[in-house]
């Protein structure tokens, strides 16, 4: 077993909330804010240009588990920052794309560091390191890290701009190895060397011996399933989000800060979860967090060009799928375990990031069909579907509790 101690020092807090917000500008919304230059620019269809990004959360997924087993072991601090390091190297490299396939190539490379540096890395890191304490310490870092894309829109658009998208990923891979790498290094290893948990003789056994437990209860797959839903659900909508505006003739410039509102309201939505979470239980602010985002695809769906309606939607998504990222590992730990919660986070990461990865295709090939009003109609029923995933585990949850049977700490 795992003893808490001391409270998680401010600076590395401080240190890998700034190192999150860089690294996710970089390697993850780099891809939304250039999707209609590489359109322009390269002459591809959409479907090639976003099967680039599908791969690419693909590779995460697989990375994943791989990450949290390194992280169970105590080199949390190295898969930090060799993966934002790794990424930045493959993201400099995809400046010279030329063909479709070079294009997927070095995506799978950014995507594989997207595995070992982003959220499920990082928060794996930190729950391992603080264990109770993990969740307000999560959440501080997701109130920061969460202006990650507005800073990618405003930053990258007005690059590309002045420059070319070729031009705004050296400079983004720059900046990420240059800043976030060193912040995420050091975040982490002042939450390893405060030695705020320490491990049992047999940890590796007992990270073993509770993946394996987690993996046989209903409450790991019905998590498996609700959390994709929201990953399709705002993957489409994210990486579609400027195209979309553009086919409803929303001018540039209002779509690019509707875009940026996303991001900036999934911070509000993170500082009203922390000003309610002692009244709320995690379940009602799941049920929040996939209701929200299904009654935000009906307003777009409802929308048309009303540039109003447009940012109600950008404000509701951004504001509940903000929570998703603080509910996610606090549901992880709270009904399964935070004894190897970074191999179970790993895995459970496989079919969350699966969405991520298909959302961008998906969202394209929905559009070939029936244009984006139905690809925003799928969104609503994955929302929905998350939903009821998020009422099944409650449901299990209570019987399980009902019959004695304890929830493993």
């Amino acid at each position: 077993m795992t003893t808490p101690a001391a409270k998680p020092p401010r600076e590395a807090i401080l240190l890998l909330a700034a190192g999150e917000t860089l690294i996710w500008a970089a390697l993850f919304y780099v891809f939304a804010t250039l999707l209609l230059e590489w359109e322009r620019s390269l002459g591809w269809a959409k479907t090639d240009v976003t099967l680039g990004f599908t791969i690419a959360i693909a590779m995460a997924a697989i990375s994943s588990p791989i990450a949290g087993r390194l992280i169970d072991n105590g080199y949390g601090r190295f898969v930090l920052s060799c993966g934002a390091l790794f990424g930045c190297t493959a993201l400099a490299a995809l400046s010279t794309a030329s063909t479709p396939l070079m294009f997927w190539v070095f995506w799978g490379g950014i995507g594989v560091a997207q595995g070992f540096c982003l959220y499920e890395p990082c928060f794996s890191v930190v729950t391992r390191a603080t264990e109770k304490a993990a969740r307000p310490t999560i959440t501080k870092i997701t109130l920061i890290a969460g202006f990650a894309a507005p800073v990618a829109f405003l930053s990258g658009t007005a690059i590309a701009e002045a420059y070319d998208w070729q031009t705004t990923v050296i400079i983004f891979a720059v900046v990420g190895a240059v800043l976030a790498a060193p912040m995420l290094y050091l975040g982490a290893k002042i939450l390893e060397d405060a030695n705020l948990v320490v491990g049992s003789a047999n940890a590796k056994t007992e990270n073993r011996d509770a993946l394996k437990h987690a993996l046989r209860r209903p409450q790991f797959w019905l998590i498996a399933i609700a959390f994709p839903m929201m990953a399709l659900n705002h993957g489409i909508l994210l990486n579609h989000i400027m195209p979309l505006l553009a086919e409803r003739q929303i001018p540039r410039e209002t779509a690019i800060l509707i875009a940026s509102s996303i991001g900036a309201m999934q911070v509000a939505g993170r500082i009203l979860l922390m000003l309610i979470e002692h009244r709320v239980s995690l379940a009602m602010a799941a049920a929040i967090a996939f209701g929200g985002v299904t009654v935000a695809s009906l307003i777009l769906m409802a929308a048309g060009a009303s540039a109003f309606m447009v940012f109600a939607f950008a404000m509701l998504q951004g504001a509940t799928y903000g929570l998703t990222s603080i509910l996610k590992p606090a549901m992880t730990a709270e009904y399964l375990s935070r004894i190897g919660f970074g191999a179970i986070s790993g895995w459970l990461a496989l079919p969350y990031l699966a969405g991520f990865a298909i959302a961008p295709y998906l969202g394209a090939l929905i559009w070939t069909h029936g244009g984006y009003d139905l690809v925003v109609l799928v969104t609503a029923c994955l929302g929905a579907a998350g939903a009821f995933c998020v009422f099944g585990l409650v449901t299990v949850g209570r019987r399980k509790a009902a019959e004695g049977i304890l929830m493993d700490d």
